[in-house]
This record gives structure tokens, sequence and C-alpha cells, in this order.
């Protein structure tokens, strides 16, 4: 084989693995999610939670999730989302999101979604959320389901559960890294274990939270 056909075949190997991958992604991401569905399903999940559990907190969306993001529209940013969201439940407008997967009913469509924003004192977050609409596209709702982060001596993180019934349980826990002292926070534990902080329920009636 001349050279010229082999660097030409290597070149076609590389656009049919890229290729590959990407729509392998992006069936991923439109999968249809069957309930009960609970945050130990989800393999991107499964990692961000071994990831934060092992004490990194900055955890972001991979580059192949960034190739495959979607902007939120006009209407999905001015639409408070609910649940946990420390204040802050607006979307900024230059936020993208990956979307993980959907369930659907009769009327209404709900998709499942991740994406990077920031929050107080410049802290990185990544969050969770059910999003619910009509037939027509129209959002409905939103709803924080977990948001990974860390800051100074704390780290934030939730489990849930989508039931067949509509029902969603949220698991809200921290981990504090730190030993407490005398005079505040002296050195990092050997295995911080998470710890319950709050526990939520949400039932989703004709649409919303």
């Amino acid at each position: 084989m001349l050279k010229q056909d082999r660097i030409t075949l290597l070149k076609l190997l590389t656009i049919l693995i890229f290729v590959f991958i990407a729509s392998h992604c992006y069936a991923t991401s439109n999968r249809e999610l069957s309930l009960p569905f609970n945050s130990a399903k989800s393999i991107q999940l499964t990692n961000h939670y071994k990831n934060i559990t092992n004490g990194i907190t900055e955890l972001s969306l991979s580059e192949t999730q960034k190739s495959l993001t979607t902007p939120f529209n006009q209407q999905e940013i001015t639409i408070p989302v609910k649940g946990d969201n420390f204040l802050s439940p607006w979307i900024a407008k230059d936020t993208r999101y990956y979307k993980l997967g959907q369930f659907e009913d009769k009327n209404n469509i709900f998709k499942l979604i991740i994406y990077n924003t920031i929050g107080e004192s410049d802290t990185p977050l990544l969050n969770v959320q059910l999003n619910s609409y009509d037939r027509k596209g129209i959002l409905l709702d939103s709803l924080l389901l977990s948001t990974f982060f860390g800051y100074e001596d704390i780290i934030r993180f939730s489990h849930f559960k989508i039931n067949p019934d509509y029902t969603i349980a949220i698991d809200n826990y921290v981990i504090h890294p730190y030993e407490p002292g005398e005079y505040g926070t002296t050195q990092h534990k050997k295995n911080p274990k998470p710890e319950v902080y709050i526990r939520a329920k949400y039932k989703i009636i004709k649409g919303y939270f």
C-alpha cells in the first residue's frame, strides 16, 4: 500500500471513530429514561459522585458533553428553578446544558439535564435539573435535583429518585473534610463520610413540581 493511501485510510478511520463517538453520545443524551430512575443509573452522574466523595470539588462536563450542549432559551432562563437552589433560582443567559435523557406521559415531556454554572463567591457548580414541557415544547416547570460543589470547609451533593407514581425523593448530603478545632478547622479527616443534610419530596402534577 502506498504511503499516501495509508494516510488517507488513517484519516478516514479517524473521521469514522469521531462520528461513532458523537452519534453514541447523542443517542445516549436522547435516550428514554425508564422509571423508577435514580442518580445511580447514570454513568455520567456516578462518575461525578465518585469524584466529589474523593475530594474533587470542581466538577465540570466532559469535553465531549460540552460539544453536545444546548443553550438555555429565553423562556428557560425566565422561569425560576425550584428546589434547594441556594437562593439563586435564575439561570445565566450564556449557560448551556447537556441532556442526559427524557421520559414522557400523555401531556408532558420531562428532560433530565446537567450544566455548569457559578454560585456565590464564584464557586463552580455542576447542576442536575429536571425540566417539564408541554407537547408544544413550552417549559412548564424546573426542579433542581442535585448540585455538586465544594466551598472552604464543606462539600455538597444530592442523590435523587424519580418514581413511577411521579413522586421525586431528593437526599441532600454534606461532607465536612476537616476536623473541628478549638480555633476553627484543623487537619483533613482521614475518611470523611457524607451526612444527610435535608430530605425533600416532590410530586409531579400536570407537569408541575
